[in-house]
């Protein structure tokens, strides 16, 4: 029966009323799902733009945005990569977790233009340019590395092979590592084992979006940073000029520093070759249009580009989940085996209470009422210690013994019991029902909804468990799905935990929406179906 009948609802005190409460639910709603929204938005994000805490990402209607960050990912937020073909000043600003004052400087090429260099970079040999979309620090995952990982499926058909060519010892295809390149280094020189071959003729397969080109005057800037610690003013007179940043420090043949480094300095395989000397022979200036490429890259690949920046980090957690794909199995055993035993367990404690009271009933509710007083952190250690002695530590009875009874669950069932009609009880026991009976054919299918809200709230205890499941069950092979993600909070950013977290919630979600049609029966009174 409606509070407001529809003969009083037009009237103006009735039309507030209801205004009012529609008003609260739409705010309560709002409430409950901008969090979500907020959550869901941030695992799009990534390091330069997680921070401005919008809905909607901005790189999806903001070019410069999204142009910030393909060149943030593109050099992995290194300034001394990015700094000869950008300044260090536009570079800083590209990796900077800050919107975008002004644009970023450099222009797109035309395709004329950009097709000339993108033959170039095809045509430089590997030792000349380094990949981009790398690793960096801070980060947990690139596009490099993925396209590292589906060369390797192709070439070797299980890790095992994998493990026996490269004499490591990688548990699945995501823990392999690229070889390191250090061509800028003097004395580094490439290992030549079966790993580093391989990774030669992966690096031939990078298209011209990969390829960033290394430069006599990248190498001379970077030998400067390295030698006046990144301190512009302490770089003498004579070789830094006029410049303001290292970025505009050009090499000058004339200067004796200068063909010092070049004699002593330089890696050998750069005093006779580079990538700019290549250049200057097809174009005629040593000045690479990188920067200048990579924003017509964006903006022929904008649509392409924003998709994957949008599910870059979902993708990471799920593949993150599929390598640990137990936990999936444990996750789900661990949640049906809580239903199930709260819903044999606390139903035949608050039938009993509920069907054969005692004078100390009262007594018992107060009991059950007061665990309910007492965080679950007070009882882990003692439960802990409980279940070592009985030898249950690392095993599923470990995970669901402990949440088998629950007091408000039981004080909740001898509530809604209580309200149901005693007649079909007393019909019951006159037609010869035993007791078990009078439960299975009364009593349960009567508590749908109670029995619905009783599950839900064992699933959303199980499901979100991580400190006492990683407590009592530290084997790796027993860890569920939140001590995964639990652990994996020690290592990735704010931006892949909110993706993370995103994900974990969609189960409870989907849960919860397939049993609110139950729930909300419940809501009407026993007595009045």
């Amino acid at each position: 029966m409606p509070l407001i009948s529809k003969v009083g609802r037009k009237r103006p005190r009735a039309l507030f009323a209801l205004a009012t409460v529609y008003v609260i639910l739409v705010v309560g709603g709002l409430t409950m799902v901008y969090p979500f929204l907020l959550m869901a938005a941030t695992g799009m994000k990534g390091p330069t733009d997680y921070q401005d805490n919008k809905i909607v990402p901005e790189f999806w209607s903001d070019r410069e945005e999204l142009f910030k960050k393909y060149v943030d990912d593109k050099y992995f937020g290194n300034v001394d990569l990015a700094a000869p073909f950008y300044g260090e000043a536009e570079a800083l600003r590209a990796f900077s977790p800050t919107k975008l004052t002004e644009p970023l400087k450099p222009n797109a090429l035309d395709s004329a233009d950009a097709q000339m260099y993108e033959k170039f970079l095809l045509s430089l040999p590997n030792h000349l340019w380094e990949p981009g979309f790398r690793l960096g620090a801070g980060r947990i995952h690139s596009r490099l590395t993925l396209k590292y990982l589906d060369f390797l499926r192709t070439k070797f058909s299980s890790i095992e092979e994998l493990n026996q060519a490269y004499l490591e010892e990688n548990l699945v295809f995501q823990t392999v590592v690229p070889p390191t390149e250090r061509y800028a280094s003097k004395d580094w020189k490439p290992s030549n084992d079966q790993k580093w071959m391989d990774w030669t003729e992966f690096k031939k397969t990078l298209p011209a979006e990969f390829r960033i080109p290394i430069t006599k005057r990248g190498l001379w800037q970077y030998y400067l940073r390295s030698t006046y610690r990144n301190r512009i003013e302490n770089v003498p007179p004579d070789i830094r000029g006029g410049a303001k940043e290292f970025a505009q420090i050009e090499p000058d043949e004339a200067n004796p520093a200068y063909r010092t480094w070049m004699a002593e300095g330089i890696p050998e395989i750069y005093r006779g070759d580079s990538a700019d000397a290549r250049w200057l022979a097809v174009s005629g200036s040593t000045q690479l249009p990188a920067a200048a490429y990579d924003r017509h890259f964006v903006e022929q690949n904008a649509e392409r580009l924003k998709r994957e920046f949008s599910s870059r980090n979902y993708s990471f957690v799920l593949d993150y989940i599929l390598i640990h794909g137990r936990a999936i199995w444990n996750t789900a055993l661990f949640c049906f085996l809580a239903i199930v035993t709260q819903l044999i367990v606390n139903p035949l404690a608050a039938y009993a209470l509920s069907r054969y009271p005692i004078k100390a009933t009262g007594k018992v509710l107060l009991f059950l009422l007061a665990t309910m007083a007492f965080p679950a952190e007070v009882t882990m250690i003692p439960g802990f210690l409980l279940l070592r002695d009985l030898g249950l530590l690392n095993t599923f009875a470990a995970l669901v013994l402990p949440m088998a009874a629950s007091g408000y669950s039981i004080y909740l069932l001898k509530g809604f019991f209580d309200s149901l009609p005693r007649d079909l009880y007393e019909s019951g026991s006159i037609e010869g029902a035993k007791e078990t009976t009078l439960f299975a054919k009364i009593t349960l299918p009567m508590s749908k909804p109670v029995l619905a809200v009783i599950a839900l709230h064992a699933f959303m205890a199980a499901y979100g468990a991580f400190l006492f499941a990683f407590l009592v069950a530290q084997d790796q092979r027993m860890w569920t799905l939140m001590v995964w993600i639990y652990q994996l909070q020690s290592r990735a950013p704010k931006y892949v935990m909110m993706a993370a977290l995103t994900l974990a919630a969609i189960p409870t979600l989907a849960v919860f929406l397939a049993a609110q049609r139950v729930i909300l029966r419940g809501l009407i009174l026993p007595g009045e179906k």
